[in-house]
């Protein structure tokens, strides 16, 4: 394992100078190893024991843990422009082959873009994520929340996890597509998403384009799962433009959204990358930030106590409403801090496009730099006792005022910032209140639940509990 020297740099094109890790004789292999039987605790490990700027790899990347958070300032807002998304996969010559793997599902839309294209999406878009459009979409979220939460039995054991899957998986297809949760829509969603974003790891690999072409079982399942996707969405925006796309869900308003200079709007290709985009980070984030809730609350009764207090105080039985929200600060502090121990997106990757010196240290174009959540929200440097579920840091007094802005970040920041972080807060808490008010999860004596660094953050094997109505 090598590490960038702690020594004074020069900003410019200076090559950066390297050095084992006392101790470790196998280098870089060392540092392979170390994250192959836990990504998430050795990235930990790393920034502990070397600082926040690390080399993690040379191939087939030249990669670096970035972990301060003035550093990420830099790289998210100050010099965006230094940066693409993605990262750069090094072959056996000199050059490098920038990859985004999600553009395999999702296209050119706004999580996978950069550039100009993203900035012109990027102005077409932000009118549909107003917040008053947001709150238009409220009731929808807990009405979806309530009937699924209506389907489960005092005692009944289940996977909390597939059932946030499904309940924001409903949301999303019904304020986007405007289409009843027990369509073919949601099933083909489903499959295509589950069988690509696994696989989307699989990108770091030379050859794996190469692999995707070929008659392999698992590719041809890939391909035909996009094209089941692809005839749904294409046949929904072919109908949406026929009907002269009136309606108030997302797909007409993509299909309306005009650019206020030129006039032109999307292209039926660009208006389905950015429909999947909002499928995925819609549904996918705000699932995994309520299993990991409910998770946490089930191991913290205290916190469960003090949010029912709240939530029976506010909304004395009643589904909530978007008028509520400013009257539940604590629910709001519990997903926050859910979000901050176990973030739904626990990294992301941008690479350089230019020399440039990041967190003191001169790192050449072409590095790929991994700015971690999961490292950044657990450094006790900023977080007292990081590793505790404590809601309460985040209300009154114990609101850290000097705390970093980029000390959290679980929907990114800058010009790149999640452009449906209002939508999926506005969702995630009024469906935590809404199931929290009758319902309790207790965990499985004995299971232990380990996180699944995928694209997101999951339960591996699932979140099994049980579920018990309230009195």
């Amino acid at each position: 394992m090598t590490v960038t020297p702690p020594a004074a740099v020069t900003p410019g094109p200076v090559p950066v100078r390297v050095r084992t890790v006392p101790g470790s004789a196998g280098g870089l292999r060392a540092a392979r190893k170390l994250l192959r039987a836990d990504p998430l605790a050795g990235l930990v490990r790393l920034r502990q024991t070397h600082g926040p700027v690390v080399r993690l790899s040379s191939r087939p990347l030249s990669a670096f843990l970035v972990a301060d958070p003035d550093a990420i300032a830099d790289v998210l807002v100050g010099s965006h422009r230094s940066y693409r998304r993605g990262f750069v996969r090094r072959g056996p010559g000199s050059r490098g082959t920038a990859v985004q793997p999600l553009t395999m599902v999702l296209g050119q839309g706004l999580l996978t873009s950069s550039g100009e294209l993203h900035r012109r999406q990027r102005r077409l878009m932000q009118p549909l994520f107003h917040h008053q459009r947001i709150f238009e979409y409220g009731e929808t979220f807990a009405a979806i929340a309530d009937a699924r939460a209506a389907r489960w039995r005092d005692g009944q054991r289940l996977d909390v996890h597939d059932e946030m899957i499904e309940m924001t998986l409903a949301m999303v297809t019904k304020t986007l597509f405007d289409a009843d949760t027990d369509s073919d829509i949601v099933a083909v969603i489903r499959a295509a998403i589950s069988e690509n974003t696994v696989a989307a790891r699989k990108a770091l690999h030379a050859g794996f384009e190469l692999l995707e072409r070929l008659p392999l079982p698992s590719a041809r399942r890939r391909r035909s799962s996009r094209q089941a996707l692809d005839q749904v969405v294409y046949g929904l925006i072919e109908r949406r433009r026929r009907e002269g796309a009136q309606g108030q869900d997302l797909l007409s308003l993509l299909l309306s959204a005009r650019d206020a200079d030129t006039g032109d709007g999307m292209d039926d290709t660009q208006v389905r990358d950015e429909a999947l985009t909002i499928m995925l980070a819609g549904h996918e984030t705000t699932a995994n930030a309520l299993t990991w809730t409910f998770h946490l609350l089930g191991r913290h009764p205290e916190v469960a106590a003090a949010l029912r207090a709240e939530l029976d105080s506010v909304l004395a039985g009643r589904c909530p409403t978007v008028a509520d929200l400013p009257r539940l600060p604590f629910t709001d502090a519990v997903l926050n801090e859910s979000m901050r121990l176990y973030p739904p997106v626990w990294a992301m990757s941008r690479y350089l496009v230019e020399d440039r010196v990041v967190g003191g240290y001169p790192l050449p174009a072409g590095s790929t730099l991994l700015l971690s959540q999961w490292v950044v929200h657990r450094d006790e440097k900023w977080w007292p006792e990081p590793e505790r579920f404590d809601p309460e840091r985040w209300i009154g007094d114990r609101a850290d005022p000097d705390r970093p802005r980029y000390a959290y970040f679980p929907f990114g920041g800058g010009p790149h910032q999640c452009i449906g972080n209002s939508f999926a807060r506005t969702e995630g808490v009024l469906a935590l209140a809404t199931i929290a008010r009758h319902w309790t999860f207790e965990p499985v004596p004995g299971l232990e639940i380990t996180p699944e660094p995928l694209v997101t953050l999951r339960p591996r094997d699932g979140l099994p509990m049980t579920v018990r109505r309230r009195g």
